[in-house]
């Protein structure tokens, strides 16, 4: 009887072992080119993380994406201070910030920027800054859709140049 427990916690214990050593971790680095959106004009951009090698190595052995921040400049182009958004959408179609609001999900919100000035979003400060990390984790499972940059709904004009840092566990 013994030996059939010590045989059965060696080929758990194996298993185990093999299920630890099967994984990584890895982390993509998925770069937006730089975009202005403003309240009379957006710029829509779209992510298709098929086009990062490292994605796309290993989007058919993800086993869960772990953690989507987002690190950059954010330039506030007018006097009156603002907050920059940015939201997602499966689609690339609204061309308005209401529609955007009525129909994507907002996944980040910066703090106040002061009129005509920037601000840097480190990793950390991005991290707590995501919101609705559950469908920002999916979109960035399902590899492809499309980012709105907006602001408060008043005139705003804001410029970003982010960078979407995404951190996943995949099999090998």
């Amino acid at each position: 009887m013994k030996k059939h427990i010590n045989m059965i916690l060696a080929v758990l214990l194996s298993l185990l072992i093999v299920g630890c050593i099967g994984t990584g971790t890895i982390t993509i680095k998925h770069e937006l080119a730089e975009f202005v959106s403003s309240n009379s004009g957006m710029e829509i951009v779209e992510v298709d993380l098929t086009t990062n090698n490292d994605y796309n190595d290993h989007k058919d052995k993800i086993k869960s994406i772990d953690q989507v921040t987002v690190i950059g400049w954010l330039v506030n182009e007018l006097p009156a201070a603002n907050q920059a958004q940015i939201w997602i959408a499966d689609v690339g179609t609204y061309s308005t910030p209401d529609l955007v609001r009525e129909n994507a999900t907002r996944v980040f919100v910066s703090p106040v920027i002061s009129g005509n000035d920037s601000l840097f979003v480190n990793w950390a400060d991005g991290l707590d800054l995501i919101e609705n990390l559950p469908t920002l984790k999916k979109a960035a499972e399902n590899g492809h859709f499309w980012i709105y940059g907006i602001a408060e709904d008043t005139p705003f004009r804001i410029r970003f140049h982010v960078t979407l840092i995404i951190t996943l566990t995949a099999g090998l």
